[in-house]
């Protein structure tokens, strides 16, 4: 199968948190592929820094954390793929569309437009994301949604 995560769900595969083993199930199962854009990925080193200036992890943790992201990027445990001009104008027009009823965010607007490119060329089944704004708009957009912490 192949997925696409968003940083909120992608975080839970290297911070244990609620939803952290549907995510590490969907990482473990062979055959599996998963996506991120370079937005998620730039997104975890902001996830970080808020967790340590939180509590929720001490500085050895965070840069535990940071070095575990890289190293799975590297290993492509998952696929980041970067932004394109066509996602940004994309991005726009979702924003358009679902800013004002449905509170969708410009980051999120890009993490979704990315995928919307992936998933044209069959390179998504699934949008996996924690946050339950991007989840209905992403179902909006056909999308088959996956939230960990429902799984």
């Amino acid at each position: 199968m192949l997925y696409f995560f968003d940083t909120s769900a992608l975080v839970k595969r290297f911070h244990k948190e609620l939803g952290s083993k549907a995510v590490g199930e969907v990482f473990t199962e062979r055959g599996n592929r998963i996506f991120t854009s370079r937005l998620g990925l730039l997104e975890l080193t902001s996830v970080a820094a808020i967790k340590f200036r939180t509590g929720a992890m001490s500085a050895e943790e965070a840069n535990g954390f940071l070095t575990a992201v890289g190293e799975s990027a590297t290993l492509q445990q998952f696929i980041v793929r970067r932004i394109l001009e066509e996602d940004y104008d994309r991005a726009q027009k979702l924003l358009t569309q679902y800013a004002q009823q449905h509170s969708l965010r410009t980051l999120d607007s890009l993490q979704l437009a990315s995928a919307i490119r992936l998933a044209s060329s069959s390179q998504v089944d699934f949008f996996v994301t924690s946050d339950r704004t991007l989840a209905k708009v992403a179902a909006l957009e056909g999308f088959a949604v996956i939230i960990p912490e429902e799984a």
